[in-house]
């Protein structure tokens, strides 16, 4: 059943890989694929030495397979381009560090007691938290409650309140639940919403492939720069809202708007490349609204 699983759990992982061309998502979603095929090959390899007896320690291997779930959203949060290949060596001391309880084990404690305790439990909780606030309030929010609920099942012997051990039932649930949430990606449900105005577009997009932080950086700096250029509008969590008239002046009105989009191509242009804003907003005129300066 693991191995079923894994397979389609592959297939809808190469399916979502194609919506990510043109980001600096693929270290995310690589280690999405780690961590699906350490959580299935853990589970294989319990099925499988168990008959023949070997001497494995089911709940150790459950914790550093789960452990991976935490990956992908920490590369999400590193995903900015000039940080993203020195972030990976922090998302595997990352993982190495989410390990120490279990290593711990097999080298300090003969008797092989695994036991995070509270502090460890409550860490791990707060992990948990952080992911689901990260995505929850983007299109892709079912797939982050998908994903919170598997790392809550996986996790559960390790949170302060647990007293009962993950079983295979449970891990075939957890399973379950990522693909649901694998699958809601895979084929773009819920529907993306079709915005009138290209800077909408671009920015629904953005925000909700890089998730909330990243979409409140961008956000405090659109704001930022429209505040200092008069532009008469602000970037809300929906999209862009004018808050004053800004005249009449046809002339005006396109000078503010070449400097929304020429804002939007710095800034997200070190997430995505070229081709990405190419699709979604129109060619830039940085040198026709004195943008020169704008630091993004």
């Amino acid at each position: 059943m693991s191995l079923l699983l894994g397979l389609v759990g592959v297939v809808l992982l190469i399916r979502i890989r194609v919506g990510l061309v043109g980001t600096t998502l693929t270290a995310a979603w690589a280690w999405a694929l780690v961590a699906w095929v350490a959580l299935v090959g853990c589970e294989i390899v319990i099925g499988v030495g168990h008959p023949l007896q070997w001497s494995i320690v089911d709940s150790h291997w459950r914790y550093l397979a789960a452990t991976g779930l935490f990956l992908p959203v920490l590369a999400q949060i590193g995903a900015k381009r000039h940080q993203v290949i020195g972030w990976q060596f922090l998302v595997v001391a990352f993982w190495l560090a989410l390990g120490i309880p279990v290593l711990k084990v097999w080298v300090l404690d003969a008797n092989g007691q695994f036991d995070p305790g509270w502090v460890w439990g409550g860490l791990l909780g707060l992990l948990l938290v952080a992911g689901l606030l990260n995505n929850g309030a983007t299109r892709f929010g079912p797939t982050a409650i998908c994903l919170a609920i598997a790392q809550g099942v996986m996790m559960y012997p390790c949170l302060p309140w647990a007293s009962a051990e993950v079983t295979t039932s449970g891990v075939l649930l957890a399973m379950g639940l990522l693909l649901l949430g694998m699958g809601l990606i895979a084929f773009r449900w819920p529907i993306r919403t079709e915005a009138v105005r290209p800077e909408d577009q671009a920015w629904l997009d953005f925000r909700d492939q890089f998730g909330s932080f990243w979409a409140a950086r961008v956000m405090q700096r659109v704001n930022d720069a429209a505040v200092r250029y008069d532009w008469g509008l602000w970037l809300g969590w929906d999209g862009f809202h004018q808050v004053e008239i800004v005249g009449s002046d046809p002339e005006f009105r396109d000078e503010v708007r070449q400097g929304l989009v020429a804002c939007l191509r710095k800034l997200l242009g070190d997430f995505v490349d070229q081709a990405w804003l190419d699709a979604r907003l129109p060619k830039g005129n940085p040198k026709k609204n004195g943008l020169e300066d704008l630091e993004a």
